[in-house]
C-alpha cells in the first residue's frame, strides 16, 4: 500500500528561499538620479556661497552702468545710464567711470547689455554732441583703414578725382562720426574687398559732397578717432599736370591753401 506523501512545496506555500524579498516603500530610497541631483546641488550652493564671499571680499563702488541694451554707434545720454553700486577690485574700477557726465556725448563701440558695466575700451568719449544728416556710401577696404573702422570713429573724408598727372585730391570733410560700418557680401565679385560706412554730416553740402565723388572719384577714410587734429591747413592737392597756371608762383607747387 503506498502513502500519499503531500509536497511541502506545493501551492501557496513557498519556502523561504522562494519567498520574494520585500522591497521598500517607494521613497525611502532615493534613485540615482536623485542623488546626483542632491549632490550637484549641493556643489552649487557650495559655489554660490564662494562667490557671495569672494564679492563681499572686494571694496564697493559706484559705477555707471547700461540701463538698457545699447548698440555699436550710439550716442549716450542720460536715458541710457544709470549708477550702480557693485563690489569690484580697484583694479576694474579704473577702467570704467564712477560719473554720467564723463559719458556726455560719448559713442558706443561695441554692443553693451543691459546692467553692464560700461569701461573705456567699449565708448569713444567726445566733447560735442553730434547731430546732423545720415548718409551711407561703400568704399574699398583698402582706402578705410584695411576694414579696421568701427561705429564711434570719426573719419575726414577725403576724394581722388582722375588719375596721374592729372589726378587731384580734395578734402570733403572733417570729423565726420561713422554711425555704422559693414562688410559686403564677399561672396559676390561686386561686394568683395568692400566695405559700407554710415556717418553723420554736419550739412547736406558735405553729403552732395560725397555723394558725387562717391560715384566718379576714389574715396579715402582717414580715421581722426581721439586726435586733436587742426581744422586748419590744405584742403586740395594737385598732380602737377593738374596745376592752374601761376601757382607755381605762390609757393604751392603740390597744393593749394
Amino acid at each position: 500500500m503506498q502513502l500519499a506523501i503531500p509536497r511541502l512545496n506545493a501551492g501557496k506555500n513557498p519556502t523561504n528561499a522562494q519567498r520574494p524579498i520585500p522591497r521598500p516603500a517607494a521613497g525611502l530610497i532615493p534613485r540615482h538620479r536623485a542623488v546626483v541631483g542632491g549632490a550637484l546641488i549641493a556643489l552649487a550652493a557650495g559655489l554660490a556661497f564662494t562667490a557671495s564671499n569672494a564679492d563681499h571680499s572686494a571694496p564697493s563702488h559706484t559705477v555707471v552702468v547700461a540701463r538698457r541694451v545699447i548698440a555699436p554707434g550710439t550716442q549716450l545720454s542720460s536715458a541710457d545710464l544709470e549708477l550702480r553700486t557693485v563690489a569690484i577690485s580697484d583694479e576694474l574700477f579704473d577702467k570704467g567711470f564712477s560719473d554720467p557726465k564723463e559719458l556726455e556725448y560719448a559713442a558706443t563701440l561695441a554692443p553693451v547689455g543691459a546692467g553692464e558695466f560700461l569701461q573705456h575700451s567699449a565708448v569713444r568719449v567726445s566733447g560735442a554732441p553730434v547731430s546732423g544728416v545720415d548718409f551711407s556710401f561703400p568704399i574699398d577696404r583698402e582706402h578705410a583703414i584695411d576694414g579696421e573702422l568701427r561705429s564711434g570713429d570719426t573719419v575726414d573724408v577725403l576724394a581722388t578725382f582722375g588719375s596721374g598727372l592729372d589726378a587731384q585730391t580734395a578734402l570733403l570733410a572733417r570729423s565726420v562720426r561713422l554711425t555704422k560700418v559693414t562688410t559686403t557680401d564677399a561672396s559676390s565679385v561686386a561686394g568683395a574687398g568692400k566695405l559700407v560706412v554710415t556717418a553723420s554730416f554736419a550739412t547736406t553740402d558735405r553729403v552732395l559732397d560725397v555723394a558725387h565723388a562717391a560715384q566718379i572719384a576714389a574715396l579715402t577714410l582717414v580715421r581722426t578717432t581721439g586726435t586733436n587734429a587742426t581744422e586748419s591747413g590744405r584742403t586740395l592737392v594737385m598732380s602737377p599736370g593738374a596745376i592752374p597756371s601761376g601757382a607755381e608762383a605762390s609757393g604751392l607747387p603740390w597744393g593749394l591753401p
